[in-house]
C-alpha cells in the first residue's frame, strides 16, 4: 500500500515537472515585450550633408531619382519600437539659420519645388518621414550647382517647427541666450530639428576612366610623343573627368615629348550634344589651342567581363615650347563614377 502511495507520488511530479519544462519552453521561444520610451521625438538625421545627384548610369546603387532630377530629405523618429500609428512633423524653410553662415547659401526657391508641403506624414508601420524635391532645369544651368568633393555651394535650410503624435522635437540644450542654431559653440547638446542640406550634381560623363592612344608629333618632324596602352584594360592610366556643366566635362593629358621631360598637361573640355558627340577645345587658361571631336558610346567597350560606356577622342594641340603640333586618339572606358557620401564643415561669417 506504502509502495502504491509512492510511485503515485512520483508520477505526479513527474507529470508536474514536464508541465513546468514544457511552459518554460513554449516562454523561451516566444518574442520579448517591451515598452516604448518615455520620450517619442522626431529630428534629422544629418545637419550638414552633401547630395550629390547621379546622372546617368551607375552600377553601384540605385539612381532613378537622380535622373528624373529629384531626391528626399529624410526626417526620422526616435522613442517606439513599433511604430503603430501615422505621425506628422512640420517644417519650414529657414533661410536665417543661414545668417551667419559664409561658405553656402539658400538654393534659390526657382530652382526647385517640394511634392509636399509641410506638413510632412511619417506612416505607420514606418519611423521616416520623406520630404521630396524636385529640381528644375534653371538648377543645371547654375555653375554653383556642381562641385569637387567636399565642395558644397547650395542647400535648402530646413527646420521643424512643431510635430503631431510625437511628445518633442531634438530641439537641443544651449548654454548661452538666443543661441544659434547651426553654432556648434552655442551649444550643450546639439539641436537636431533643423538641417541645411546640401544639393549638387554630377553629369553622365563624370567619374575615372581607364585611358588608352597614343600622342603623335606630326610637325615639324613626325615622331612618336607618348604611347599608353596596357595589355589589359584595367591596368591602363586612370584619368579623372570632371563636370563642368550639364553637358560639359575637363580632363587632362601628359604633352607628350618623346624622350623629353613633359613641361605638364594639357588641359581639354568637351562639350557633348545630345546624339552623344562631342567637340574638343582648351579649357579655360590653357594656352595650347586644343581642336578636335569625340563621341561618347554607352556599352561600347568592356574590361572585367563586363559591357562599360566608352569616350572616343581625336584631336590637335599646339606645343608652343617647341614649335610642335601633336594629334592625340584616346579611348577613355568608364572605371567609376566617384561617388561617395558626403558631410560639409559649416564656415562662420
Amino acid at each position: 500500500m506504502n509502495n502504491c502511495k509512492f510511485f503515485h507520488s512520483m508520477k505526479t511530479r513527474n507529470i508536474i515537472l514536464l508541465i513546468s519544462a514544457v511552459i518554460a519552453m513554449s516562454c523561451s521561444n516566444s518574442e520579448p515585450e517591451f515598452d516604448d520610451y518615455d520620450v517619442i521625438a522626431a529630428y534629422f538625421p544629418y545637419q550638414t550633408p552633401a547630395r550629390t545627384l547621379i546622372l546617368g548610369k551607375y552600377d553601384q546603387g540605385f539612381n532613378d531619382n537622380d535622373n528624373a532630377h529629384n531626391f528626399e530629405i529624410t526626417a526620422l523618429m526616435t522613442g517606439v519600437r513599433e511604430n503603430g500609428k501615422e505621425r506628422s512633423i512640420y517644417f519650414e524653410v529657414d533661410n536665417s539659420l543661414l545668417n551667419n553662415v559664409k561658405n553656402v547659401k539658400a538654393l534659390p526657391a526657382e530652382y526647385y519645388t517640394m511634392e509636399r508641403i509641410s506638413p510632412v506624414i511619417i506612416p505607420s508601420g514606418d519611423t521616416k518621414a520623406r520630404i521630396k524635391v524636385q529640381l528644375h532645369d534653371a538648377f543645371f544651368q547654375d555653375t554653383l550647382s556642381f562641385g569637387a568633393v567636399n565642395t558644397t555651394n547650395y542647400v535648402i535650410p530646413l527646420r521643424m517647427t512643431k510635430a503631431e503624435n510625437i511628445d518633442s522635437l531634438l530641439t537641443g540644450v544651449s548654454i548661452v541666450d538666443n543661441p544659434d542654431r547651426v553654432n556648434p559653440e552655442d551649444w550643450e547638446v546639439l539641436p537636431k530639428d533643423y538641417t541645411l542640406f546640401g544639393i549638387k550634381y554630377m553629369n553622365k560623363y563624370h567619374g575615372n576612366y581607364l585611358r588608352r592612344g597614343e600622342d603623335l608629333i606630326t610637325e615639324p618632324s613626325n615622331r612618336i610623343g607618348r604611347v599608353y596602352h596596357e595589355e589589359y584594360v584595367e591596368d591602363d592610366e586612370v584619368v579623372f573627368v570632371e563636370t563642368t556643366g550639364f553637358n560639359k566635362v575637363k580632363l587632362e593629358n601628359l604633352i607628350g615629348r618623346g624622350e623629353q621631360t613633359s613641361p605638364g598637361n594639357v588641359v581639354l573640355e568637351l562639350t557633348f550634344n545630345d546624339d552623344g558627340t562631342c567637340t574638343i577645345s582648351s579649357f579655360k587658361g590653357d594656352q595650347y589651342n586644343i581642336t578636335g571631336s569625340g563621341k561618347f558610346v554607352e556599352e561600347g567597350d568592356e574590361w572585367g567581363g563586363k559591357p562599360r560606356d566608352v569616350i572616343y577622342l581625336n584631336y590637335t594641340y599646339e606645343d608652343i615650347d617647341n614649335t610642335e603640333t601633336h594629334v592625340v586618339n584616346d579611348t577613355l572606358v568608364v572605371r567609376d563614377r566617384t561617388a561617395v557620401f558626403e558631410e560639409f564643415e559649416v564656415e562662420f561669417k
